[in-house]
């Protein structure tokens, strides 16, 4: 573990935590965005602060050697993280099921744990040294060995179900992209890296398991950066699609926005916000908000790329003459790298493909 490696980690942390607050300043009534935002400023915040510790202690003292397993205090910092991060699969495909309520009951056993041992490192502190497997069965009867092993197993079962549980429900208006099984597979690495971080003493470990928060935390913040919700599209479709299980309907509220956006293109305005809707229909943003989420839309301004793309595509068939530039504005966006980005997300296609698609139907 070096000073160079220390330096570039401490980098990337820092940069980490300032995309969360950058994520949680731009989310408006994106819950995900916001809570992913709030992830991202602590663990950045959190990597950092360890990082300036271990830089200090590698200039003192090079040689440092970890010398414990079941490391109770990396346990208690991964399992409510790693639950909290779980739970962004089934956030993605149900949006607005995971209220304040039902995130709290979700993430009840990873709290009552990690008070538990909380409580005991301030009330007991003694911590039976377990230097092998073998000081495990060899120590068991330790009432800190049994809870540790309790904390240990929990925190790879919980996560582990949590972000499997959303792909074998059923399907609501949302359906799993790519970049949602490129998240789950980073989600088993970095279990296995923990489980072996948990269980290992070597530096190869604590680095790789290091590296990989911060890289994974660091990606999947760039991926909210550039989309409202990075791991699933919607295909709600009223006249096809019937209500999810999953996700309370409030579709007649939701009906009747769709509604007055099918009379009028208000949207093709880029500056129409869920404020200028809320005065229209005299509403509150939060039930606005809520209605959209019920028609698997992770926030309005998604709601509002997927009227402009419905838009572009009758503009296209309208105007034939006009090139792609021209219609994009004509749609209602404001930055063509916005558009380029979610018409190929929701088609499979440029835009350029399209247009000429439909000029042969002529």
């Amino acid at each position: 573990m070096g000073v160079l490696y220390l330096s570039v980690e401490l980098a990337l942390d820092l940069i980490t935590a300032l995309l969360g607050v950058i994520l949680m300043k731009r989310a408006h009534d994106n819950g995900p965005k916001f809570w992913w935002g709030c992830i991202a400023l602590a663990i950045g915040a959190v990597f950092a602060w360890e990082n300036i510790g271990w830089l200090l202690i590698v200039t003192e003292e090079p040689e440092y050697c970890f010398t414990d397993l079941l490391n109770m205090e990396k346990m208690l910092k991964w399992y409510p993280m790693a639950s909290l991060v779980a739970l962004f699969p089934l956030a993605s495909l149900f949006p607005g099921y995971l209220t304040a309520r039902r995130t709290l009951l979700y993430c009840l056993p990873a709290l009552i744990l990690t008070l538990t041992g909380i409580c005991y490192l301030a009330f007991d502190g003694y911590l039976t040294p377990v230097c092998s497997m073998t000081d495990v069965f060899l120590y068991w009867n330790c009432w800190d060995v049994k809870l540790r092993c309790l904390i240990f197993i929990f925190s790879i079962v919980t996560p582990l179900a949590f972000f499997l549980y959303p792909l074998l429900t059923r399907k609501g208006y949302r359906q799993a992209n790519g970049m949602m099984y490129v998240f789950i597979g980073f989600m088993f690495v970095f279990l296995v890296i923990y489980i072996l971080f948990t269980l290992d003493i070597s530096y190869f470990i604590f680095n790789l398991f290091g590296a990989t928060a911060i890289v994974f935390t660091l990606f999947f913040s760039l991926q909210y950066l550039k989309r409202e919700n990075p791991f699933s599209v919607c295909l709600y479709d009223p006249e096809k699609v019937a209500a999810p299980v999953l996700v309370p309907s409030t579709l007649p509220l939701f009906l009747k926005i769709d509604e007055l956006f099918q009379e009028k293109p208000l949207y093709a305005s880029p500056h129409y916000t869920i404020k200028d809707l809320s005065e229209q229909l005299q509403v509150c943003e939060r039930c606005l908000s809520e209605a959209i989420k019920s028609a698997g839309y992770s926030s309005f301004r998604e709601y509002m790329n997927h009227l402009r793309l419905d838009y572009f595509r009758q503009l296209v068939v309208k105007y034939p003459d006009k090139n792609i530039k021209e219609l994009i504005f004509l749609s209602g966006f404001n930055s063509r790298a916005t558009f380029y980005r979610n018409f190929s997300d929701k088609y499979g296609m440029s835009p350029l493909h399209f247009q000429n698609q439909e000029k042969k139907k002529m």
